[in-house]
């Protein structure tokens, strides 16, 4: 038997009862869902909804609920409201926060805004767009309206808020700051618009509280201002940040009283009107040119601006009124006597007036007269500006004219170029205009009965080709016109008195017209003669035509003529008067600076007695000999080619000219008046030869040939003569020098030898 046969006991199986551990997995996973459900439940058990008017920038499931920088909750759902006009945005909320969640919360989006202000947000580029709230009172509610902007975030720290209100917001923004003094002392933290304009939040910082009190006035001092003028450029503004975000500043009287938070006060649109004033209306005719927010100048300050302009048809005619806001305390200088008018651009012949307008634009002035008196609401305008009557001490005397010419009220009246004095008034009359001028009293003094105004005003310019001659009295007079005065020396002056009348003249020469001398010439033509012609002598004016006529035979012209008080002396038998004209040549010309100032009348003063009365030559008088040099006489048989300015040569070098020329007293014979210079004149001596080098010399021979001589091209053209000086028996070698008058024949030709003499002669001295 095999060990595998063996016979071996078998096992009995005993099954144990228990319990199974599978059966543990639903009561674990039923513990975890109920823990969950718990934990969800304790968690957000607080849901709101607020309504956005768009979705824009939120999203289910992901836009945060944030407060104070720790995320509370979240947007759990999104949909279109019923009335299909924005959004309504369902909030899980920590219950935790659930104090918080009143009616009187506020909700809002912050997402991510750049301005010029400044950035907020910047946290949003990163994380997202959120929304915040801030909690407020009153019931439990569960449904919110979102705001537009965030609102004013309270300050944690201490300090003052204010109120403050105005009509409109301008430029100002959150963050914007408020100024004192131009440092920063708070800023704006935010605004409200209400049916009468809008509520500004403003915080003062702690270190500043003291500086405001309940008479403190507020501005806004937004942007820059700018005003542009002749005097110049100026710039007004406040710090950068007011420049940009705009800005809010104050002052504070000293004595008033101090204020809690909350306090209200008014915004006012700019500093003057924060400082006071009063409001008037002016009617004007009309106010052409003139805009709202022209200025109102007294004595030309700034005192106020005009606030409204409108047109006026209520009264008899119609026109315009301006709504002015004159400041304080400028007010106080107004009353019922003062006078306003428009000043604007007039550009005209006479000047400028109005200056100052072409670039600030017009403008309304304001005259004060007296002192106390009560600022009626109402005021007529002037047409014109009023006579400016001056209150300093002085004199007072009235000026006759035919005509004003460029004078006006304010030109001043002027002495030597200074000025002492200005018009006060103008008025026509029958025969012409009466100027009204004042005199200071410091210069009182230097009028007399005898003294003589002219007009001074404009430029006078006189001239030629030698030069330019301008008159003006002084840049003032060319631009606002002007008077001046001489007080000529007599032998018993007598001083000027209060009304006295005196006549305005043209121009300083005819202001001399009563003590000049009338004098009347007589030519066969008045060509080239007219009224204004000038008298000269030796190159000055001397007298005027006054006046040109036929005389009573028809065969000639009386000229009427005015000389000056300082030329009466040429009134005189033996004066002579002819007209010099441009005259023009082959080798040159004459007079040419009458090409441009017209011809005049020369004379050459006699020594007889007093004549006014003269026979005017046809051309100027042969004989004038100079005083300079020295004065011969040539004779010869024949004048030839000879004239008037011909030159006189020695060696080819003029050295004086012919100065006249007439007949011998038995008229065989012609005689040459030469003058020759003073540094030559050692040149000619008692033995010198004078020959006539004009024209063209021909030497012609069968065997020698042909010598063609000329001097120069004036001998050819104009004639010349030559002269040369042989050595002699003197001291130095020289024959004794000619004197005054002395005669010398004018030799037809040349001998060859007085072309060789080369005597040593000193030069006199220029």
């Amino acid at each position: 038997m095999t060990n595998t046969e063996q016979n071996y006991p078998q096992a009995e199986l005993k099954t144990k009862k228990r319990l199974s551990a599978v059966w543990l997995l639903p009561v674990v996973a039923a513990a975890i869902a109920m823990w969950l459900l718990y934990e969800n439940l304790s968690s957000n058990a607080l849901q709101v909804t607020v309504h956005f008017d768009n979705g824009s920038g939120i999203t289910a499931g992901k836009t945060p609920v944030v407060y104070q920088g720790i995320t509370v909750g979240s947007v759990s759902q999104l949909q279109l409201d019923d009335a299909l006009k924005g959004v309504n945005a369902t909030l899980d909320l920590q219950t935790q926060i659930e104090p918080l969640i009143n009616e009187n919360t506020k909700f809002w989006l912050v997402k991510p805004q750049i301005s010029l202000s400044g950035v907020s947000g910047l946290d949003t580029l990163v994380a997202g767009n959120y929304i915040s709230f801030q909690p407020g009172d009153g019931q439990a509610a569960r449904s919110f309206t979102a705001l537009l902007e965030p609102p004013a975030t309270p300050r944690s720290d201490s300090g003052l808020q204010i109120t403050l209100h105005a009509k409109e917001l301008g430029s100002l923004s959150v963050g914007a700051p408020v100024l004192y003094q131009q440092i920063d002392v708070g800023d704006i933290e935010g605004y409200t618009l209400l049916d009468d304009g809008v509520e500004i939040t403003a915080h003062i910082d702690p270190r500043y509280t003291h500086l405001i009190n309940h008479r403190s006035r507020f501005w806004n001092h937004s942007g820059v201002k700018v005003t542009a003028g002749l005097q110049g450029v100026q710039l007004e503004t406040g710090s950068l940040a007011s420049i940009l975000a705009g800005g809010v500043a104050f002052d504070s009287p000293e004595d008033g009283d101090a204020v809690d938070s909350g306090h209200r006060f008014t915004l006012h649109q700019n500093r003057a009107h924060a400082e006071g004033g009063k409001r008037i209306v002016v009617a004007f005719d009309s106010a052409e040119g003139l805009s709202q927010g022209a200025d109102l100048r007294l004595q030309g300050i700034r005192i106020g601006s005009v606030e409204n302009l409108r047109f006026n048809e209520a009264g008899p005619t119609a026109g315009a009124e301006a709504e002015l806001r004159i400041n304080a305390p400028y007010y106080d200088y107004l009353n019922e006597n003062s006078q306003f008018w428009l000043v604007s651009p007039k550009v005209s012949g006479s000047g400028v007036e109005g200056l100052d307008t072409l670039l600030g634009g017009p403008y309304i002035a304001v005259n004060v007269d007296g002192e106390d008196g009560e600022l009626p609401e109402r005021y007529t305008a002037l047409r014109d500006a009023p006579s400016q009557r001056i209150s300093a001490p002085g004199i007072r005397v009235v000026l006759e004219a035919d005509e004003l010419g460029s004078v006006k009220i304010g030109s001043k009246v002027y002495f030597r170029k200074i000025a002492v004095g200005q018009v006060e008034s103008v008025s026509l009359q029958r025969k012409g205009v009466e100027i009204g001028v004042f005199i200071h009293q410091r210069y009182a003094h230097l009028l007399h009965r005898e003294s003589l105004f002219w007009n001074a005003s404009g430029i006078s310019i006189s001239g030629g080709l030698g030069g330019l001659d301008v008159k003006t009295e002084s840049l003032a007079t060319i631009v606002s016109g002007g008077i001046a005065f001489h007080t000529p020396e007599v032998a018993r002056p007598q001083a000027a008195w209060e009304g006295l009348r005196y006549t305005l003249h043209e121009d300083y020469e005819s202001s001399f017209a009563d003590k000049g001398r009338e004098i009347r010439l007589y030519f066969s033509s008045g060509a080239s003669l007219s009224k204004g012609t000038e008298i000269k002598y030796e190159g000055i004016k001397v007298g005027e035509v006054t006046a040109v006529e036929l005389d009573q035979s028809m065969q000639g012209v009386v000229v009427s003529a005015r000389l000056a008080p300082s030329a009466k002396a040429i009134a005189r038998e033996g004066s002579r008067f002819w007209v010099v004209k441009p005259q023009l040549g082959l080798v040159g010309t004459r007079n040419l600076e009458t090409l441009v100032t017209g011809a005049y009348i020369s004379v050459l003063p006699g020594s007889g007695g007093v004549l006014t009365e003269f026979i005017g030559l046809e051309r100027a008088p042969p004989l004038r000999a100079p005083a300079k040099g020295l004065n011969v006489i040539l004779s010869a048989d024949q004048r030839g080619s000879l004239k008037e300015g011909v030159k006189v040569f020695y060696r080819d070098i003029p050295v004086g000219e012919v100065y006249g020329f007439e007949l011998s007293s038995d008229a065989r014979r012609t005689l040459i008046h030469i003058n020759i210079e003073p540094r030559y004149a050692t040149l000619v001596r008692r033995n010198t030869r004078f020959w006539n080098s004009s024209g063209v010399a021909i030497n012609f021979g069968l065997f020698s040939g042909t010598t063609i001589r000329s001097k120069s091209v004036e001998s050819l053209l104009e004639g010349g003569i030559a002269f040369a000086t042989p050595e002699g028996r003197g001291e130095d070698g020289l024959a004794p020098p000619a004197e005054a008058s002395q005669h010398f024949p004018l030799h037809a030709d040349v001998e060859p030898s007085w072309l060789r003499w080369a005597p040593a002669i000193p030069l006199g001295d220029e």
